[in-house]
């Protein structure tokens, strides 16, 4: 029986291990904190045992609450090495060179933008349209009510496309 228990957990935490890591590193941005804090967070799981795991309704998005708390715990107590916000998305091939500097271009400006958002607004953008949460899940992960989510998303893309524009319009 502990061993069934025990793949059952390598086969949950196969699923979910790089959901954890592109949260602690969206939150720590240092590569090397952010696998230290993924390991942290899974062997926290680990450590609370198998009936425990799976008295949860959803493993994966107790992960992300432990692994977002593990993450902020780490920044206020000052021990992460915090650099930059960077954006791990890939900038698609294109037909022209011009077109390929131009996505890479908005791109950069859509990072730096949503580097200026405040915590909890980052943290939704980045569930939401990175890693495809649904409402009810940010909810439960950031610990505030689903229409909150869903007014702060709304608010946030607002608020992105209008500075984006602007940075288009001036050229700045």
């Amino acid at each position: 029986m502990q061993l069934i228990a025990e793949q059952q957990f390598l086969d949950q935490i196969q699923d979910i291990r790089d959901k954890v890591f592109r949260i602690t590193k969206r939150i720590l941005v240092s590569q090397e904190e952010a696998e230290d804090a993924t390991q942290e967070v899974i062997i926290k799981l680990w450590n609370l045992g198998h009936e425990k795991r799976n008295g949860f309704k959803s493993i994966e998005a107790y992960s992300v609450t432990i692994a977002k708390n593990h993450c902020l715990d780490r920044l206020k107590s000052k021990q992460a090495q915090v650099l930059t916000f960077k954006e791990a998305i890939a900038v698609p091939k294109t037909v022209s060179l011009q077109k390929e500097i131009e996505a890479t271009d908005d791109l950069n400006w859509v990072t730096h933008l949503i580097n200026q958002l405040p915590e909890k607004e980052r943290m939704i953008i980045q569930l939401r349209e990175i890693e495809h949460y649904d409402f009810d899940q940010i909810a439960t992960i950031l610990e505030i009510p689903e229409g909150t989510v869903r007014v702060y998303l709304s608010r946030t893309r607002k608020k992105l496309r209008n500075q984006f524009l602007e940075i288009q319009k001036h050229g700045l």
